[in-house]
């Protein structure tokens, strides 16, 4: 599971960074919802994979914007393909050698202070496949980012 959400938050980080140079949204205080739901692994009767929500603070400054840029645009381990630009969003398709990963992204800029995403994952380890679908909400908070710095996250859970 700890994989899955590497593995995720990386994708994730990777739709919403591999854009124009120019950002689509407003600089500052950023706050994101993310859901994911796990199946498709063998588990004993009576027991589910609880859904994960996650909830983070970010602070988005143009610096911080072309450093994770630059960062998404240098993953050795996954391949993006399909990839559809548009006034409102972006989508793409993603292979990762790491967990034998496949999977399909579509971020939508409602404005410029609200993002959504939809995100579904597949992967096949041996004897062992599993799928991760995960939702998220992003909105802008503020242009003062308080105590939130660019370089650290704050995760709310």
């Amino acid at each position: 599971m700890k994989m899955l959400l590497v593995l995720g938050s990386t994708f994730l980080g990777s739709a919403l960074f591999q854009m124009p140079t120019a950002p689509p949204m407003k600089m500052g205080l950023w706050e994101s919802t993310s859901t994911m739901k796990m199946g498709g692994m063998a588990m004993p009767q009576g027991m589910s994979m609880p859904n994960t929500t996650v909830k983070v603070r970010a602070c988005m400054t143009p610096e911080s914007y072309a450093k994770n840029l630059g960062a998404a645009q240098n993953q050795q381990d996954c391949t993006r393909s399909n990839e559809k630009w548009s006034a409102k969003g972006y989508s793409f398709d993603l292979a990762c050698k790491r967990g034998n990963a496949t999977g399909h992204a579509e971020i939508t800029f409602d404005s410029p202070e609200a993002v959504h995403s939809v995100i579904h994952l597949s992967m096949n380890m041996g004897a062992r496949s599993m799928d991760m679908d995960s939702t998220g909400e992003s909105h802008f908070v503020s242009a003062d980012c308080g105590n939130v710095s660019p370089d650290k996250p704050e995760v709310t859970r």
